[in-house]
């Protein structure tokens, strides 16, 4: 009996049979149902899909890494190039160069009517110091681009700045484990004492954790660091690095100190209850100058150094704050520019061939001697002196504040030369000596204990120094390039600020580096057959100044840098 499908309703096929009632069949029992079931598959694909489809628009987008859009940019934008006209490209270029040229003259006509005109008013601004544009590889001449200083003075703002105080213990430590800090030196063992980074800078020591050399004719290391360089000058110049050199006048000036300059003047001086020696600014009586006399006695006599008393032996004064009773005074008038520049020129032919740092003749052959110490950020910032000697004067060359690592010191030749520095000019047993602590990168200051006056990376003397530039100028003379102070009234037997060895004389706001220029004997040869005669090896020489150090060595403050032979010391 044959059946007739009537029709489909939720998966169910309703047949009827001839004479027959309808009767439900399975789907699965005919072919029209397996085709539904192939759609009805195919809904539920498609629904799943479109589910899919919604799970995936809800999900978040996973943002891909610059490299990875970068690289897919790089891959698939396509460069187009697009032709200029030559008339605009000639014409941009004629137009620059123009540019270039009226802002040249420009420049010139205004130093020329600045030259012509008399800047003499308190509230004038002197005009800026020409800028010297070192030569190197591309770093330099990016690094001589940048406001160093400005940059500089905004890290010592930085460095004052207070800091939490549950924020100082493990930022001190995270800075000693930097830079290799030993916090067991430290003076101040809780670290909550220090302020801020600058206060940690320029910590103190333990007593006793530096101990100085025995040995009374050694030179002390005059701070923690590195030694750079050391050696003997020849022809007035030191190595900067192998292959490298920069003038001795350029690092000290080429003008003797006792020379009168229209921009020296008396230092301000500050001394500490430790000095050897009393101020004078505290003891003006006539009640205590046997005293102090006695005692700036005592202290050349113990090191060696020479010492005289014309002044106190006669009437006159040389100190203005003390009166002038019946003696006659200058009354004379100022003698012209012009001359004063011929003179001095005139007088410099006298003897050229003999610079005013150069040995002066003795029966013991002597020389100069350098050594370059580098203090790097972890390193103790105070700076000590060497030996028992009398600073004379001081010089502020108010330069630039380039870095002074090792890198830099191999690539950018007289980089002492152009950095910002202080020069202590003195004498010690042997004769001349120099103490040059140099600014740097991020050094808020150099301090000098005994000289309250001294300020360093600091608008005011920068604009002093163009300030003295200009008047140079107006003279007709070179700018001798420093601001000078003389500390003679510090004592009247000595002359200068007595300076005993091992004692604290200043430090750094960060790190940096001190030169060293010294004058010792040289030593003798000794003749004989077994040396074969031999004149070109130093170390034949007997006697003398003997280095204990190496390049690239870490040394200590206290500890000795050589030493000069006792048989000298008897003969000089």
């Amino acid at each position: 009996m044959t059946s007739i499908t009537y029709g489909l309703r939720n998966g169910i096929s309703y047949q009827r049979f001839p004479g027959k009632t309808w009767r439900k069949v399975s789907v699965c029992s005919r072919r029209p149902a397996a085709r539904y079931g192939r759609l009805l598959n195919s809904d539920r694909t498609n629904a799943f899909s479109t589910s899919g489809f919604r799970l995936k628009q809800q999900q978040p987008h996973r943002k891909e890494s610059f490299s990875s859009r970068l690289g897919t940019a790089w891959k698939n934008t396509k460069i187009e190039w697009y032709p200029i006209p030559v008339a605009a490209g000639v014409g941009f270029l004629g137009f620059l160069q123009f540019y270039r040229i009226q802002e040249r003259q420009r420049q010139q006509r205004e130093q020329d009517e600045f030259d012509n005109e008399e800047h003499t008013e308190p509230g004038h601004r002197p005009k800026k110091r020409p800028r010297i544009r070192p030569e190197g590889p591309w770093s330099v001449q990016i690094m001589s681009t940048l406001p160093l200083k400005f940059l500089s003075r905004l890290w010592g703002k930085f460095n004052e700045i207070e800091l939490p105080y549950y924020f100082r213990i493990p930022g001190f430590k995270l800075y000693s484990w930097i830079f290799g800090v030993n916090l067991d030196e430290v003076a101040e063992p809780d670290l909550h004492v220090y302020p801020n980074l600058a206060a940690f800078f320029y910590r103190q020591l333990k007593p006793g954790c530096r101990p100085l050399d025995p040995n009374p004719d050694a030179i002390l290391s005059p701070a923690d660091g590195k030694i750079i360089q050391f050696g003997m000058i020849e022809h007035g110049e030191v190595e900067q690095v192998k292959g490298v050199t920069y003038s001795l006048d350029a690092l000290l000036g080429s003008q003797q100190p006792n020379e009168s300059s229209t921009h020296s003047t008396r230092s301000n001086i500050a001394m500490s209850s430790e000095s050897p020696m009393p101020s004078p600014f505290r003891t003006r009586n006539p009640s205590n100058d046997e005293e102090v006399i006695r005692s700036d006695e005592e202290f050349a006599r113990v090191n060696g150094i020479s010492y005289t008393l014309p002044h106190l032996l006669s009437g006159g004064t040389k100190y203005p704050d003390e009166p002038n009773q019946g003696l006659p005074t200058d009354q004379s008038t100022t003698s012209k520019p012009s001359s004063e520049s011929e003179v001095r020129a005139d007088l410099a032919l006298a003897n050229p061939s003999r610079p005013w740092w150069a040995p002066a003749p003795s029966p013991v052959p002597r020389a100069l001697y350098y050594c370059v110490v580098y203090l790097a950020p972890g390193d103790y910032h105070r700076f000590h002196s060497p030996v028992s000697w009398v600073v004379e004067s001081r010089r502020h060359f108010a330069g630039e504040l380039y870095s002074v690592s090792p890198y830099l010191q191999r690539t950018l030749p007289g980089l002492f030369v152009l950095n910002e520095r202080v020069v202590l000019l003195g004498r010690w047993r042997h004769g001349f000596f120099s103490y040059t602590p140099v600014g740097a990168t991020n050094v808020g200051s150099i301090k000098i204990n005994f000289d309250k006056e001294l300020r360093t990376n600091s608008l005011t003397t920068d604009t002093e120094a163009d300030r003295q530039a200009e008047r140079a100028k107006q003279r007709g003379e070179p700018y001798s390039g420093f601001a000078e102070a003389y500390y003679d009234a510090a004592s009247k037997v000595l002359g200068g600020h007595a300076l005993k060895r091992g004692e604290e004389m200043g430090g750094f706001q960060l790190g940096s580096t001190i030169v060293l220029v010294f004058e010792a004997p040289k030593g003798r040869r000794r003749r004989s057959f077994d040396e074969g005669f031999s004149d070109d090896d130093e170390d034949k020489r007997v006697g003398g100044w003997k280095w204990n150090i190496d390049i690239g060595q870490k040394v200590k403050v206290g500890q000795a840098l050589g030493s000069v032979d006792p048989e000298d010391e008897v003969r000089s």
